[in-house]
């Protein structure tokens, strides 16, 4: 009877311990995302273009729009639209006149948004709108990526001239 009392009260005691592990092994801890910092990303109509990354969400916005407003002179609006994130990606795409801006947690979510937004441009407001050129990404962690696109945007400009002469 001891030994069926021992087993009984062991296997009980193993099982509480283990419940015990399991509730603490399952409560929230800070992930990646929730200590990443946030990155903004803003574009004024123009194309010019600003990024931050800050703890503080209002700080990385003012950072970006000083960035815009810094490299661009000539900049107006460069708080016109901007797009937010924490921990992910944001890209920012100009076709002729048209801006994207999106932000998704990984590069492949980001592609695919921009692409999706390119088609709705396309089909309900403008479907002539000239190729989309990627201007600017910014990684997860600020790190721009930013293109020397100028030369290939004039390329296709004077190519969609001649086209339309």
């Amino acid at each position: 009877m001891c030994r069926w009392t021992f087993r009984g009260t062991a296997c009980i005691l193993a099982l509480a311990v283990g419940a015990v592990g399991a509730s603490l092994a399952q409560s929230r801890t800070p992930d990646a995302f929730d200590a990443a910092p946030t990155t903004v990303l803003t574009m004024a109509p123009n194309g010019s273009w600003g990024a931050a990354t800050d703890d503080s969400v209002g700080s990385a916005i003012a950072a970006a729009i000083a960035r815009c407003n810094g490299r661009h002179r000539q900049a107006i609006g460069c708080g016109a639209a901007f797009t937010t994130i924490r921990g992910g990606w944001s890209l920012g795409i100009r076709c002729g006149q048209q801006n994207i801006l999106v932000s998704e947690q990984t590069l492949v979510e980001a592609e695919q948004a921009a692409i999706d937004r390119e088609v709705v441009l396309r089909r309900l407001y403008a479907a002539d709108m000239p190729p989309c050129v990627r201007v600017v990404s910014v990684d997860p962690s600020g790190a721009i990526a930013a293109p020397y696109a100028a030369d290939l945007v004039r390329l296709v400009m004077r190519r969609r001239e001649d086209f339309t002469r």
